[in-house]
């Protein structure tokens, strides 16, 4: 067989899921729809606005040379930072290189550097939450089809 069609995931316990990212290890990953994550999002999204307009970005008297010489934050780490503190919230079966084999406790400090090694887990808690937030929008709307 070239592909297998899986059957959708249980249903999320307290609008969570745990997801294999690697053979053995797995990250719980929490809904999209989250308050804080949102809020946190809309934040960044002002700051990068923000940036952008200061740099006059976007139009003809943007100029690299009138571009401070100091180092911004990338969207990229801002928004890593933000997985790593609002959508993953665990692990099983990661370990750091100081004491491999010992289970390391769950930061968010350490998921940003896991996600820099390993990008996927970004991209993959990204589809796991959005799928998360889908599947209680749907539940929603079938319970209120019913009443």
């Amino acid at each position: 067989m070239a592909f297998t069609i899986a059957k959708k995931p249980e249903l999320d316990i307290n609008g969570e899921r745990w997801v294999e990212f690697a053979p053995g290890a797995e990250i719980l990953v929490g809904s999209i729809a989250n308050p804080l994550y949102k809020s946190h999002q809309a934040l960044i999204n002002r700051h990068l606005a923000l940036i952008n307009q200061q740099a006059r970005v976007g139009t003809a008297e943007f100029s690299l040379a009138d571009i401070p010489d100091v180092e911004l934050e990338t969207d990229d780490d801002l928004f890593i930072e933000l997985a790593a503190k609002h959508l993953i919230k665990g692990w099983k079966g990661v370990d750091i290189e100081e004491k491999p084999g010992e289970p390391a406790p769950y930061s968010p400090e350490l998921c940003v550097q896991l996600i820099k090694q390993m990008n996927s887990v970004y991209f993959l808690a990204l589809r796991t939450a959005t799928d998360i937030a889908r599947r209680v929008e749907e539940k929603a709307a079938a319970t209120a089809e019913k009443q």
